[in-house]
């Protein structure tokens, strides 16, 4: 399966990158997000918003590819916010732990809000 990354400017002045994710985040396609996140972090994004109401499966790999990302984003003092988790998903993240370091919301407009003011995990 193919993973599809649309990526777009939100908030005050396009200061937040916004990522909507559709596919599969797994061993064979996190490389295309990866790709995505560095780009983002190269243009100097702090805050960003991971839309992945399209994503239908993720594995360890597209967690540690987010899990990575979010490291260097809060160790610039930047948020990243997950948004649109299916219920599968939203299983592996809490399984993962990645849940309780990651904020987290319904929508893609909360997500933005909580990403320009910095929210500290759930």
């Amino acid at each position: 399966m193919n993973l599809s990354v649309v990526v777009s400017s939100a908030g005050e002045s396009g200061s937040i990158g916004v990522l909507r994710l559709s596919g599969e985040l797994d061993i064979a396609t996190s490389g295309t997000l990866r790709q995505s996140l560095d780009a983002l972090r190269d243009e100097g994004r702090e805050n960003l918003v991971l839309d992945l109401s399209g994503v239908t499966f993720c594995d360890s790999t597209g967690l540690g590819t987010v899990a990575t990302h979010a490291r260097w984003v809060m160790g610039v003092g930047g948020s990243l916010v997950v948004c649109g988790l299916r219920p599968d998903v939203e299983a592996v993240f809490a399984i993962s732990g990645l849940s309780t370091v990651l904020p987290t919301a319904n929508s893609l407009d909360h997500a933005v809000e909580l990403a320009a003011a910095g929210s500290s995990p759930n």
